[in-house]
Parts: structure tokens; C-alpha cells; sequence
């Protein structure tokens, strides 16, 4: 990337953390356009379900909406609150350091899924410095055994069964193409700790005739907007959103982004050291 390019980036960046305008109005016309057009929308959790059923009609017009809480809780909320207004429920995953249970609760009560956004590969290659993806599969037991426990903590403090888990995404997953959904690659594993799905499993995401993922300022969508998905009658579309990306949140965002800095920092002298060793 060239110096325009970085720079460019990072105005970019800077926008969209701190002076961005509210886009929920824009969120709750996109569900709205959904269900002008024939649509039902589904929780990632109730289209399982319909899949295990074997009762997935060729003809039906779904949308599948998931929310992965990277960050900001309280956009989370602003967005269920659009949503149960609308009579309609999707699935709401959260770190470890975005968890309410609450708002997790009231989530579930209502219809919706609220469940387990984790990353115990990147937690741990982190605090190892942990330099390749051999390395990860070394250290496999104990970011299952952080999994496990992970887990059953959520799952005693919640009550709520979380048997479908959703991989978060880390710039060390990215520097070591070990993803977190890895962990869960041992399927004895899977059943031991009860997961039914990881929601990017292939028995899943075979369905998806139409895929969109949010992101930051300028793009907005990857690959492109939900709105020409639904305008052509797409059959099934999976709509991924974050909350980071549609209110600006300035003290959450200015605290993430100096967790990632000294994250990324702190995991160069790991592995550095580790080279040395």
C-alpha cells in the first residue's frame, strides 16, 4: 500500500470511529425493504433448525440476520430495539468483552439467539507469541481447555444452551491463517462441549444464495449492498453486521483501537523474544 493509500486509510478510519453520522436509520430501511419484498427473517439459530428439519423450500424468501458484537454494546441494543419493533429477531454473538448478559437475556426471552462470539486462538497466540500455524495446533489443548472454560462460564451465568458459536476475527488470525474456528476442527471435541454449529460450518453456509458483510467508511458493504440482494429476490441472504460500523461510538472506539495498537505491539516482542529463544 502505497504512502497516498495509508493515508487515505487512515482519514478513513478516523471518520468513521469519531465523526461518522448515525446510520441506523439506513439499518432499519434495509429490514424494512426485506420484508416489503416477501421476506422472513431468521435468527442464525432458527434456520438451523429448519435445516435439520430438512424444510429449507426452494421457494422461500429468508434473510438470515447475525450480529457479531465486536465492540459497541450499546448500538447492539439500539439496533434490537429496531428490530423487535419491526417483529423481527436475529442472532446477537458477544466476546468476552462485550458481554451483557441483560440485554443477552432479553435477546432470547423475545426469540432471538444470543450466544458466544469467541477467539481463544488469537487469546492465546497472543499471550504466547505464538509465531506459525504449527504452533497453534501445538498449543491446541490449551486454547480448548480456555474454550471450555470460556463456555461454561457463559453458559452457568446465562442459562442459555449456546450450542451455535460464532469465530471473532483478529489481525493475528490474519498473520497466522489460523482462524478461530479451528479449535472446533476436532469434532469429538465439538460434541463434548455440546456445539451443534460454527456459523461458518459448509452445512450451514451451503444454503446462502447471497452473502453480505458490513465494514468501515467508505465502502460500507463487502462484496456490495444488501439492497440489490433483495431487490432481485435473492433466495436465502445472509446479512453480517457489526455495530462499530452504523453509530459512532468515540470512547469505545478510541479504547479498541488502542487496545489493538498495544496488542499488536505487545505480540511483536513475544514473537521476537521467541525467535531469539
Amino acid at each position: 500500500m502505497d504512502t497516498h493509500k495509508k493515508l487515505s486509510a487512515i482519514c478513513h478510519r478516523i471518520y468513521s470511529d469519531f465523526f461518522m453520522p448515525s446510520r441506523l436509520d439506513e439499518y432499519r430501511l434495509i429490514l424494512e425493504r426485506a420484508l416489503e419484498h416477501g421476506y422472513q427473517v431468521y435468527s442464525i439459530a432458527r434456520f438451523w433448525e429448519d435445516i435439520k428439519a430438512n424444510n429449507v423450500e426452494p421457494e422461500a424468501k429468508r434473510l438470515i440476520l447475525r450480529h457479531d458484537i465486536d465492540t459497541d454494546v450499546s448500538c447492539a441494543r439500539a439496533m434490537w430495539v429496531i428490530e423487535r419493533s419491526l417483529n423481527i429477531f436475529g442472532s446477537y454473538y458477544f466476546r468476552l468483552s462485550t458481554l451483557d448478559y441483560p440485554l443477552m437475556l432479553e435477546i432470547a426471552k423475545e426469540g432471538g439467539e444470543a450466544s458466544y462470539h469467541f477467539e481463544e486462538v488469537a487469546t492465546v497466540a497472543k499471550q504466547k507469541g505464538l509465531r506459525t500455524k504449527e504452533q497453534v495446533y501445538r498449543e491446541m489443548p490449551s486454547i480448548q481447555e480456555l474454550f471450555r472454560y470460556n463456555l461454561g462460564q457463559l453458559r452457568k451465568k446465562t442459562g442459555l444452551p449456546m450450542q451455535i458459536v460464532a469465530s471473532h476475527g483478529d489481525f493475528v488470525n490474519r498473520r497466522l491463517a489460523a482462524p478461530n474456528w479451528l479449535l472446533l476442527e476436532d469434532y469429538d471435541f465439538r460434541r463434548e462441549m455440546g456445539v451443534e454449529l460454527e456459523v461458518y460450518d459448509e452445512a450451514f453456509m451451503r444454503y446462502v444464495t447471497s452473502r453480505h458483510a458490513d465494514t468501515h467508511y467508505p465502502k460500507f458493504w463487502q462484496p456490495c449492498s444488501p439492497m440489490e440482494a433483495i431487490s432481485r429476490g435473492e433466495p436465502v441472504i445472509y446479512l453480517l453486521i457489526h455495530p462499530r460500523h452504523w453509530r459512532v461510538n468515540a470512547r469505545a472506539n478510541a479504547a479498541d483501537d488502542a487496545k489493538r495498537v498495544w496488542e499488536a505491539f505487545s505480540y511483536r516482542l513475544h514473537t521476537v523474544k521467541n525467535k531469539e529463544m
